[in-house]
């Protein structure tokens, strides 16, 4: 009696796996590259451009120094603002990770940066609040972005939002297909 090898079953690709090799991964590190760069142009924005340009003529220490003054803590806000704009870069580089592991659809993971990305919006709103409630208060000039910066952060988090429902609209459509049969 001969020895003889039982074959291997390979098991089919799954429709992931197959859209994985059509879209490669080459783009994944894009998506924590844009939320980092968003992120950095956020802090430095709530920090640096806003003060500047709602006081122009006081430099970044006087203005401090007077928020300080008036009892306002800048240092304080410092590593919230840090951490704040850490966690979105934490989230994006999660969902790549995972994305890489191929656990999930590429246009999941696009979903994933898309979605961090847009709420990158209502992040800015809340880390920047608390400044500009304290400039305004201090200096008695109006609330709101007085720098070029935050309009361009608002309008790509609304072009990711854009393209994320535009995402979803082809799944939405298979989901309702499928549900009437």
């Amino acid at each position: 009696m001969s020895f003889r090898p039982s074959p291997v079953l390979v098991p089919a690709p799954r429709s992931q796996d197959v859209a994985w090799t059509r879209w490669g991964t080459w783009w994944l590190p894009v998506g924590p590259a844009l939320v980092a760069c968003y992120a950095t142009v956020m802090v430095l924005t709530i920090l640096v451009l806003e003060p500047l340009a709602a006081m122009p003529g006081l430099t970044r220490a006087e203005i401090y120094g007077a928020l300080e003054a008036a009892g306002w803590t800048v240092a304080g806000a410092v590593p919230f603002l840090v951490v704040w704009a850490a966690l979105g870069v934490g989230l994006s580089v999660a969902g790549c990770a995972v994305a890489l592991g191929r656990q999930v659809a590429p246009d999941a993971a696009l979903a994933w940066q898309l979605a961090v990305l847009a709420l990158g919006a209502p992040a800015y709103f809340w880390g920047a609040f608390g400044m500009g409630m304290d400039l305004a208060d201090t200096f008695m000039i109006t609330g709101g972005d007085h720098s070029a910066a935050p309009p361009v952060l608002y309008a790509v988090s609304g072009w990711a939002f854009v393209a994320l429902v535009g995402l979803q609209v082809p799944r939405a459509v298979r989901w309702v297909k499928a549900r009437r049969g």
